[in-house]
């Protein structure tokens, strides 16, 4: 990244390109760029969002699971589908004084009819107050979700709970389940698409489907980024076939322009950076867009940009021209790096007024300068962004 001199204000670059297609002055005019009005190639200052965020869809694993659970209740108007992989219900972090971990390990006897009844009065009350957006609009939106058969770090019966819920809120029908793969946790991806060597081995990106718990998981023959995406944009598949990714695609944003007022990315466990995959015809033409949100230490802070490269998603972004959005945790709030599922950060964390929620609310709202586009962004319900 470059700094704005004298402002310590990082300027988001694509990778591969120096200075980007959108990143452009003239006669010394001031120009935007995201959230920042920029004076020279070193001088920047933050501004404020004034555009909405487009309809999206969201996933995530694990932490990433629970937080697209939060993403996708409180802002259901313009969230039209979700994946959810081994996650938990929405309100579960009422519960985690429970015995036998209800949210993550829980037993099949547990009490869930209770557990989901006092689940369901939390929503209930959270929406009556204005703090999520009516339920009811929840109702049709496409939900898919993802249990492993060996995963014993969030069981099928925490993922059946979360089927109990959201299919209640969006009508069974609607609702796309897939809990017979023999994967352990973590995000499954085609096992022949992985590299660069054999999963399992020191130099493999991915673990083995089957055994220990991974941030990529090698199921050959399995693509789920594909079915998920597939299913929660309303298509059988994203596209008719994968296209390799451009590395110039990838875009570095930093969180820090995107926080609530007064906060700091550090203040509320996000990263110094996100990160946007942006095929090229999506600055000129209508794209849908997806967030996802990863697992417990399976960010880039860790991994780097390897762990978004290899998890089969840029591929049908680029033959499917969806513009990918990749938040990311860090270990500043929670020592593992875990989204903020439980209040960590605030009591309303699983609100409008949710720090990291608010952050990444934002963020999509800056999409069209970020990805190239000459003003505000609109969305039809079926997910395509519009440049006008």
């Amino acid at each position: 990244h470059s700094e704005a001199s004298g402002l310590g204000v990082e300027m988001p670059h694509r990778f591969g390109l120096g200075t980007s297609r959108w990143c452009r002055a003239a006669g010394g005019r001031p120009w935007l760029l995201g959230m920042l009005t920029c004076f020279s190639a070193h001088v920047c200052v933050a501004r404020s969002v004034a555009a909405r965020p487009p309809f999206h869809t969201v996933s995530g694993v694990s932490s990433g699971g629970d937080m697209a659970v939060n993403h996708f209740v409180a802002f259901s108007k313009i969230t039209t589908g979700v994946g959810v992989v081994a996650g938990a219900p929405y309100g579960c972090n009422l519960v985690e004084d429970h015995a036998g971990d209800p949210c993550g390990s829980a037993s099949s006897s547990l009490p869930w009819d209770k557990l989901l009844r006092r689940m369901a009065r939390y929503m209930r009350t959270r929406a009556a107050s204005g703090l999520v957006d009516p339920l009811e609009g929840i109702r049709d939106r496409k939900v898919y979700l993802f249990s492993g058969s060996y995963d014993w770090v969030v069981t099928h019966s925490v993922m059946r709970a979360v089927e109990w819920q959201l299919g209640n809120l969006t009508g069974g029908a609607s609702v796309k389940v897939r809990f017979n793969v023999n994967a352990t946790h973590g995000w499954v991806v085609d096992g022949q698409r992985c590299g660069p060597q054999q999963p399992g081995t020191e130099q493999a990106v991915c673990g083995t489907c089957c055994c220990e718990p991974s941030p990529l998981l090698a199921c050959k023959g399995h693509d789920m980024p594909g079915e998920l995406l597939g299913h929660v944009l309303g298509r059988t598949k994203p596209a008719s076939s994968r296209i390799p990714a451009r590395e110039e695609n990838m875009i570095a944003v930093p969180q820090a322009p995107y926080t609530p007022h007064g906060s700091s990315p550090e203040d509320i466990g996000l990263w110094h950076t996100a990160y946007i995959y942006a095929p090229e015809q999506c600055s000129k033409t209508s794209c849908a867009v997806h967030v996802h949100y990863h697992g417990c230490s399976w960010g880039a802070q860790v991994f780097g940009l390897e762990i978004i490269r290899r998890m089969g998603m840029l591929e049908w972004a680029e033959g499917a021209s969806i513009v990918m959005v990749f938040p990311q945790a860090s270990n500043s709030v929670d020592w593992e790096g875990c989204w903020d599922w439980t209040g960590e950060t605030s009591k309303l964390f699983d609100t409008h007024k949710g720090p990291q929620l608010q952050t990444v609310m934002s963020l999509l709202s800056d999409l069209p300068r970020i990805i190239g586009g000459n003003g505000p962004v609109y969305q039809n319900i079926t997910g395509s962004l519009l440049l006008v």
